[in-house]
């Protein structure tokens, strides 16, 4: 008689699967605001002198107060306000007793990498909690602390746009909007370099044709393990995994440029249907696919 499926057993120790690199550091950091204290002291009541950080600071309280002081003189900032200070301003912050928030700092080349850029210049504002800027904030936040080691890849590009339309909202500068998404990591040892950026290429093309990563292997003239082990060294994922980012990138500028319904979309990216293109879209963006088509148009209108 066989023994029950649910009979307690010692089993053998699972090993961790040691074959991925670790991803590399994308260079975000998200701090909470009350440990954020930025300028030196001066003067005899050792108020905080102004300083230049070289990477861009984005500032949201949800509760007490932050005094940010420029050249200019210092302002309080309270409960749902939205401070954003690019990369190579000066100016102190001093979190008071009891403040609550979050500082987002993003390096200052990574910003100018997002398809709706960062403002250039020091944006602020008080946003009510039901707003929709502070309630995309809010989510978009939290959804980069709970991935702050992405490898710079679509989702983390995706997040990080969203939060450019946020502010890009409250603001309307003139700029040219750059990429999509972060360019990858520099290589560890450049020998496999061009066969990443030919399977890039040639995935590109064969979007929505049925191929598997052993036909593009194949036609890359290289093993599908010796393509995967090139990725993971280059782009900190596998081979599979580039692909559906590449799919979701493809999709993300469909829904930003064209009004094409989701099920042509789907055909054209490879997907096996909207729902497939949804679940993925949802998966790397918090977000269905028409409400990230939404906030994208709702930026552009606010930019134009």
């Amino acid at each position: 008689m066989p023994d029950p499926a649910n009979l307690a057993r010692a089993t053998a120790p699972l090993r961790p699967y040691a074959g991925r690199p670790p991803l590399p550091d994308n260079g975000l950091r998200l701090l909470p605001l009350d440990s954020f204290t930025w300028g030196g002291p001066t003067g005899p009541a050792r108020s905080s002198r102004s300083r230049t950080r070289g990477d861009h600071c984005l500032i949201r309280v949800t509760a007490g107060v932050v005094r940010i002081i420029l050249p200019g003189g210092a302002v309080d900032h309270g409960p749902d306000s939205v401070v954003f200070i690019p990369a190579g301003t000066a100016f102190a912050a001093e979190p008071q007793p009891g403040v609550a928030g979050q500082v987002l700092l993003m390096p200052r080349d990574l910003g100018e990498r997002l398809d709706l850029p960062l403002p250039q210049r020091i944006v602020a504002g008080s946003e009510p909690a039901g707003s929709a800027t502070g309630a995309v904030l809010s989510t978009d936040l939290h959804a980069l602390a709970q991935r702050l080691d992405d490898p710079a890849g679509v989702a983390t590009g995706l997040r990080l746009g969203l939060i450019a339309g946020s502010l890009q909202r409250m603001v309307s500068p003139t700029h040219s909007p750059p990429r999509l998404v972060a360019e990858p990591p520099s290589p560890r040892g450049g020998d496999n370099r061009p066969l990443v950026a030919a399977y890039i290429e040639l995935a590109g093309r064969e979007l929505g044709r049925g191929r598997t990563l052993a036909d593009l292997a194949e036609a890359l003239g290289v093993s599908a393990a010796a393509l995967d082990s090139a990725c993971r060294c280059h782009r900190g994922c596998s081979a599979l995994a580039l692909l559906y980012e590449l799919r979701i990138e493809r999709a993300a500028a469909q829904l930003r440029c064209t009004a094409r319904s989701l099920g042509d979309i789907a055909i054209e990216l490879g997907f096996s249907g909207t729902a497939h293109l949804i679940r993925c879209f949802i998966t790397a963006t918090g977000r269905t696919p028409e409400n990230y088509r939404q906030l994208m148009q709702q930026s552009r209108h606010a930019v134009g």
